[in-house]
């Protein structure tokens, strides 16, 4: 199997976020990949797949001529767990996990084929407000399937908790002398965290997504559409919708009570539940936008969805 080159994004984003450490996880991308490559008997069959920020993604074939997509993370607090929520959903609505390795987290996936982007795809006699709906009712019914309870899995990674999440920001939101108490969110931290506290004590957990976005879902031939690349927390249904509302809100076309409502709808969650989610993903957001345009388009969104 021959090494392809790194995509720039990945090599620059792990780079910028992990300094030495992402250096030493790009050095060894060459020999992790011809160790996986002979454990799991696999060939090339392509180049490196574009894009991301945290895996080298190639197509291979496996021994039998079967199509794969091998996956070398490099692994943090998010993306830890991938295998083992690949693992319980066992193909039911996302690509099936083939082989795991507990060393490095890589993995061995189902290629999904054509794989086109549901957030680009266009659907024929639909205008597009009429194939926005169309795109939000199959990314939530897909999530909804797959927020299920969490069982234990030997061998492989537990789950963060999405209230880990609620304290990070509860520490860095409370203190006065944060950069984000100095940033263009300075006036919604109070919000956000009041929001931390209403959304303290989850009435359910099972396996949410933190990263629930239209371009994690592709077409497939096993089933119309897979989920790729989920971020699995132990949270409630309403997790899950808070950065697909965010997401949605903040790129269009549709907003406000009626997007609020068709999400909530969508994913079985609770309304306000979800809207607190998401107003915190979207205050977060702010916090860390620079530029006059970037940061007018984070506050509209925070906004509306206050407004919801």
């Amino acid at each position: 199997m021959r090494f392809g080159v790194v995509p720039s994004s990945v090599r620059r984003d792990v780079l910028a976020w992990h300094g030495s450490a992402g250096q030493a996880w790009l050095d060894g991308l060459p020999k992790t990949v011809w160790r996986l490559q002979r454990l799991w008997s696999l060939r090339t069959d392509g180049p490196p797949y574009g894009g991301g920020s945290h895996s080298y993604v190639v197509p291979v074939r496996r021994e039998t001529g079967e199509q794969a997509v091998l996956k070398v993370i490099y692994r943090d607090v998010e993306n830890a767990a991938e295998p083992t929520a690949l693992h319980q959903y066992a193909g039911d609505g996302a690509v099936r996990l083939y082989e795991y390795d507990p060393e490095t987290g890589a993995m061995l996936l189902e290629r999904a084929v054509p794989g086109n982007r549901l957030k680009s795809t266009r659907f024929f006699g639909h205008r597009t407000p009429e194939a926005a709906w169309r795109r939000i009712g199959i990314a939530c019914g897909l999530y909804r399937r797959l927020w299920r309870p969490m069982d234990a899995v030997e061998g492989f990674p537990g789950f963060p908790a999405a209230t880990e999440m609620l304290d990070q920001w509860r520490s860095e939101y409370g203190d006065q002398g944060s950069a984000a108490r100095q940033g263009p969110g300075a006036a919604r931290l109070d919000l956000a965290l009041d929001l931390c506290e209403r959304l303290a004590d989850p009435p359910e957990l099972g396996i949410g997504n933190r990263d629930t976005h239209l371009g994690n879902i592709v077409s497939a031939e096993r089933e119309p559409w897979l989920v790729i690349d989920p971020k699995p927390y132990l949270a409630e249904r309403a997790f899950d919708g808070g950065y697909l509302l965010f997401m949605l809100q903040h790129h269009g076309p549709h907003s406000g009570a009626e997007l609020l409502g068709a999400v909530a709808e969508g994913l079985g969650a609770d309304a306000e539940r979800l809207r607190a989610w998401a107003l915190l993903r979207a205050i977060d957001h702010l916090t860390e936008v620079e530029g006059e345009r970037e940061v007018a388009a984070a506050e509209a969104t925070v906004a509306a969805l206050e407004g919801a």
